[in-house]
């Protein structure tokens, strides 16, 4: 409950009234649960004072009378600077049962939040410290808060610090060491606290101790870097369970474009651990380990501010996989699986135009390469095909008729070792098949005539001697020579 400035004062048939005789009640600065909050002055010193005044219709409950001072004797009896001085508390003689605390001008830390967004580390880290420091003093004393919550942590000026910190509202805290054969106003199944910062042992209703402050301290953590607290939903019992049964998401997961050290998240993970063993044991060691933590670089990159896994960023897909993954548990996980899964496709989608772009660029360019070498390919032929190519020299030019019968004797054997350049005419061409090696032109000489032989030289040139391989193609139509041994 807060003990500062509130909105505009409504109608209240306290207000100017004088309670137990001392306190004149001013103006109205806060409401709560149990009771409201009131900007008093002492009517002889004349000093302010924030009054906590029990609802009237509570008063009449024995149970909840030592409760409302319990929270009086135990903020006393730890005498922290950072914990809100109690100077006096009793029932005046109409039935109003009040404390008299100090009065802060300044501002809830839930309200500047709100307003403000995420803090950054340095400043996220001043205010944690001196809530270790009152939580250890009060743990010191065997008194156990169990309603840490950014409401009740107030912010004033004091020595020049912008933000220093006042914790209140010890209503439901737990002193330890107790008599226990006295009475209990708190028995084990009994579920207290404000369930998005609640520890799992205490939302189970189980006895708690020391660390489930440890645990809301880690929340609260977690809302100052992110501007969110580590689960939503939209009832009492799914928070709770999210409590039990769900893992929190890293603060670097959850907002990508803010900067977090690695240590950061380690950090407040483990402050957050289900299981209390593994937690931080003792304030002293969660103070420690702050102190200690590395802030971001002052020159780190950082990403377009205001955007958050819902909205996208640079691992918004990566941050949404994180969540369906853990979608797939128990129900409490299961109500916002549609919204996860509409939100990673879209940012799937994105990621998708951006791979194919890629990818048509790439095959842009290789079309492009395979066009070029196939036009190169293209122009050496065209020019290869327009060179001029030799005519084709008629059968008196290529074979000239002897003059007399060609002797049957052996034909000269150099022709046939060395072969001619000329070109073949064109009855060579096309009768592949019918040169024959000189012996059997030679064979058949002997058995023919000669006019025979003379006849067959002029027509068909087989008995010509031909090369093996065919011969290399004259550069000009002047080398044409005549056949060998004609």
């Amino acid at each position: 409950m807060s003990v500062g400035d509130s909105p505009p004062e409504s109608v209240d048939p306290l207000i100017e009234q004088v309670v137990a005789d001392r306190y004149r009640i001013v103006r109205k600065l806060g409401e709560g649960g149990m009771g409201s909050v009131y900007l008093a002055e002492h009517v002889v010193i004349e000093k302010k004072f924030a009054l906590k005044v029990l609802a009237p219709e509570l008063a009449r409950r024995a149970d909840l009378v030592a409760r409302f001072l319990q929270e009086a004797r135990s903020a006393s009896r730890i005498g922290h600077e950072n914990v809100i001085d109690i100077s006096d508390f009793g029932q005046s003689p109409d039935g109003l049962v009040y404390i008299a605390m100090e009065y802060l001008d300044g501002k809830d830390l839930g309200e500047i939040v709100r307003s403000q967004g995420a803090m950054s580390w340095r400043d996220a880290r001043d205010i944690v410290l001196q809530i270790c420091r009152a939580l250890r003093a009060a743990h010191d004393k065997g008194i156990v808060h169990r309603d840490m919550k950014p409401e009740n942590i107030f912010l004033i000026q004091r020595e020049g610090q912008p933000h220093f910190v006042k914790i209140l509202d010890f209503g439901i805290a737990k002193v330890m060491g107790l008599d226990p054969n006295g009475p209990r106003l708190t028995r084990t199944g009994m579920i207290f606290g404000t369930p998005e910062y609640m520890a799992p042992e205490q939302a189970e209703g189980k006895d708690t101790d020391h660390r489930a402050d440890i645990y809301a301290v880690g929340c609260i953590l977690y809302h100052l870097l992110t501007g969110q607290t580590p689960f939503v939903a939209e009832s009492f019992m799914t928070m709770l369970t999210k409590h039990l049964m769900e893992d929190p998401v890293p603060p670097s997961v959850r907002r990508p474009d803010l900067v977090f050290t690695p240590e950061m998240d380690a950090l407040v993970l483990k402050a957050l651990e289900k299981d209390r063993d593994k937690r931080w044991q003792s304030m002293a060691e969660l103070m420690e380990a702050v102190a200690v933590c590395p802030e971001p670089p002052e020159g780190a990159p950082k990403p377009l501010s205001g955007q958050t896994v819902a909205m996208g960023g640079a691992h918004a897909a990566a941050a949404l996989r994180v969540l369906r993954s853990r979608a797939e548990g128990p129900e409490t996980e299961r109500v916002s699986r549609r919204a996860v899964d509409s939100a990673l496709s879209s940012a799937e989608m994105v990621a998708e135009l951006r791979r194919a772009s890629g990818r048509k660029t790439l095959v842009f360019v290789v079309v492009g390469v395979l066009l070029g070498v196939g036009v190169a390919i293209w122009l050496a032929l065209s020019l290869g095909k327009k060179a001029p190519a030799p005519p084709a020299p008629g059968p008196a030019a290529a074979t000239p008729p002897p003059s007399k019968p060609v002797p049957a004797p052996e034909p000269a054997p150099a022709p046939a070792a060395a072969p001619t350049p000329a070109e073949p005419s064109p009855a060579v061409a096309a009768e592949p098949a019918a040169p024959e090696h000189p012996r059997k032109k030679t064979g058949r000489g002997r058995k023919g005539k000669g006019g025979s032989a003379s006849r067959a030289s002029a027509t068909t040139p087989v008995a010509v001697p031909k090369p093996t391989a065919p011969p290399p193609k004259p550069s000009t139509p002047t080398e044409l020579k005549p056949f060998p041994g004609m």
